[in-house]
């Protein structure tokens, strides 16, 4: 289901941008707003771009969230303040806690708009793998940044 969501925000996120990139053209006098003079083919090139941004917004969460296992050393509840200390330089709060688990939400609203809300961040502990899920791209920075930090400490 979390999937379907995703791919329905982007899906809305790619239609709002076309909207908006189209009323900048009609009001600016770029284009007359009728659709048949505004595409090539009218109607039929409507249907064909929408059915682009289907298509990228079917596959875009399954390239851009993931689940990753950093190599740090050890384990959550071990590492638990250095985790804190680290979301929270990113821009990061903690949003629940429990045992074997932390979940960051961002604290800024700006940032968690332009991330369509899906900006949670996942630390979870099963057994002794540690694994971090979230935006892809924010992954790259946090996991770099704690490997260095967690096992430069000494």
């Amino acid at each position: 289901m979390r999937y379907f969501i995703r791919a329905l925000k982007t899906f809305i996120y790619f239609t709002l941008l076309f909207v908006l990139i189209i009323a900048v053209f009609v009001i600016s006098g770029t284009v007359e707003l009728d659709i048949e003079t505004m595409f090539r083919d009218g109607y039929t090139s409507l249907w064909e771009i929408l059915a682009i941004m289907v298509a990228i917004s079917a596959v875009y969460p399954k390239l851009s969230y993931t689940r990753s296992i950093p190599g740090i050393k050890g384990n959550l509840s071990t590492n638990r303040v250095q985790i804190i200390s680290l979301m929270q330089d990113f821009g990061y709060e903690v949003e629940h806690e429990s045992v074997g688990k932390m979940t960051f939400r961002l604290k800024s609203a700006g940032a968690r708009l332009a991330r369509k809300y899906e900006d949670r961040v996942t630390f979870e502990q099963n057994g002794e793998v540690l694994s971090v899920e979230g935006l892809k791209k924010d992954l790259v920075r946090i996991i770099s940044r704690m490997e260095y930090r967690l096992n430069n400490e000494d």
